[in-house]
């Protein structure tokens, strides 16, 4: 038994049992032992999962286009780019190599900050965007940024599927909450009320069959009431694996959404090598938008990754590509069999008056040469 497995076992058997979400907390984020605390995460091809950036610099490449138009939307000189859940910086390399070969002159106009809570991570980072780092602020959590208020863009790429969530299920024609407890010390699921009425606040509007389990993240509430205040005017772009509401939790899905991610293969086994999995559940694309309007992110657009990276010049990046390893990989994320349609993005705007027009005038042509 592991070490984080016993920190868990023993706040159970000294407290009782515990909510998924809390397990989850522990297993991913405990400081010491947790998966992406204790430097255990692996990304790519030999690790557990793979992120657009892996597949291909295109995508920072496009992201890049976006923030040089974006800052011509929000007028001014100045523009602040603000990545939470950065892991080892490849987005924002790729962005800022970009943004420094074809645009100098947005790039000198450019301050990156990045919130990363895993100091491992942050050290890897540092080292991947050490030509830039004259550039870039890291923070440890986005309370950090208490305070702050930035004008330009906030982004995330699959951050919001990795906090921790609840788990549901309907029995008896009301929703019940899933805990984690233990019996002759091995992990089990048992049912009880749920642990707080915000959760079946939650449901309201939502029809459930029975025996269905979903998730529901109330951690995202908490980041759009932190971004809400540190935005002053710009963007919010997220780009995350996830449905609409009704789409999300149709019976068709049964047993919810939620996943372990562990060396590239995929199952719901979230109980061993704790501390060395991801765990994971798709995102409610309809709880971001509701939560960005309570917040002053008044107009959206929400759209596939594949049709994203289309308005802003994907196709452009895969003809300027010449090898053609890399026109595959760039084909991967956008295509509908592959990333293009799993992956959605979210995209949220606060004090723009032109926000249809940006937006219409896509696609934005990249200029610059794939490497």
């Amino acid at each position: 038994m592991n070490q984080i497995s016993k920190i868990i076992k023993s706040r159970i058997q000294n407290s009782g049992p515990i909510t998924f979400a809390d397990f989850m907390e522990l297993a991913l984020y405990h400081p010491e032992h947790g998966y992406y605390a204790s430097g255990k995460v692996r990304f790519g091809k030999d690790g557990d999962f793979y992120t657009s950036p892996y597949v291909h610099n295109a995508f920072g490449q496009i992201i890049a286009g976006f923030i040089v138009k974006s800052r011509e939307a929000i007028g001014g000189t100045s523009i602040s780019i603000l990545e939470l859940g950065a892991g080892k910086g490849y987005l924002a390399l790729d962005a800022l190599d970009t943004l420094r070969n074809n645009y100098p002159e947005c790039y000198e106009k450019v301050f990156y900050a990045v919130v990363e809570g895993s100091s491992e991570l942050i050290k890897a980072s540092k080292n991947v965007l050490k030509e830039h780092q004259h550039k870039i602020q890291w923070y440890s959590s986005i309370d950090k940024l208490e305070g702050c208020s930035i004008t330009g863009v906030i982004v995330s790429n699959e951050l919001f599927d990795s906090l921790p969530f609840h788990r549901m299920i309907f029995q008896g024609g009301s929703p019940i909450e899933i805990y984690v407890s233990t019996k002759d010390n091995e992990f089990v699921e048992i049912m009880d009320i749920a642990s707080s009425e915000e959760l079946i606040e939650y449901l309201g509007g939502i029809d459930l069959v029975e025996s269905q389990e979903i998730e529901i993240n109330l951690e995202a509430k908490k980041w759009y009431e932190k971004l809400g205040k540190i935005l002053a005017k710009g963007f919010v772009l997220t780009i995350d694996y996830g449905y609409l509401a009704g789409e999300l939790f149709s019976p068709k899905r049964m047993k919810g959404t939620y996943k372990s991610l562990y060396r590239n293969s995929i199952n719901e086994d979230v109980y061993s090598n704790i501390g060395e999995r991801d765990i994971t559940a798709h995102v409610d694309f309809s709880n971001l938008i509701k939560l960005g309007q309570s917040h002053g992110l008044n107009k959206f657009i929400y759209t596939t990754q594949g049709q994203f990276l289309i308005d802003w010049g994907i196709l452009t990046a895969i003809e300027r590509e010449k090898d053609y390893r890399k026109r595959m990989a760039i084909k991967n994320l956008f295509l509908p069999e592959s990333m293009g349609d799993s992956f959605k993005v979210l995209l949220q705007e606060k004090g723009i008056n032109n926000f249809e027009d940006f937006y219409q005038a896509s696609p934005f042509k990249i200029s610059f040469n794939i490497s």
